[in-house]
């Protein structure tokens, strides 16, 4: 991503389970390749004060029964958003202070949110609760 050392993992989607997995086990093997070679991985929100921290960030789509339409999808609409998925967002956004505590569990979540600026000047870190079309915080 943008600390020494730091890269963004990618797999292609899948269903809630199974992407679960791939999650635990690529940290897993991370650590454990790490171990082998004498070295420390961390997947922690904010492991050194100067750097940009660690995210974990997932990407969600709601499809018909067949899987074949795409219920937040609307080409015709602004930023090709459904109504469905305007309304899921809301959702979202209404309950963003509640689903920090699930998403944010540790003090060291916390950490990383109201960072000061890091060496490459960015946090990359959500501190309000806010929607644009290419909000990348």
């Amino acid at each position: 991503e943008d600390a020494n050392g730091q890269f963004e993992m990618n797999w292609e989607f899948d269903d809630a389970l199974a992407t679960a997995d791939k999650h635990s086990f690529f940290k897993f093997m991370v650590k454990s390749v790490a171990e082998k070679h004498g070295l420390k991985a961390t997947f922690m929100p904010k492991p050194f004060k100067g750097l940009t921290g660690n995210g974990c960030h997932c990407h969600i789509s709601v499809w018909d029964a067949d899987g074949s339409q795409n219920a937040f999808a609307d080409p015709s609409a602004e930023l090709g958003l459904s109504q469905q998925g305007k309304c899921f967002l809301g959702g979202i956004m209404d309950h963003a202070t509640a689903l920090a505590a699930i998403t944010n569990p540790t003090v060291n979540s916390y950490k990383r949110i109201n960072a000061p600026r890091t060496t490459s000047g960015a946090t990359w870190s959500p501190n309000t609760v806010t929607w644009t079309g290419n909000n990348r915080t």
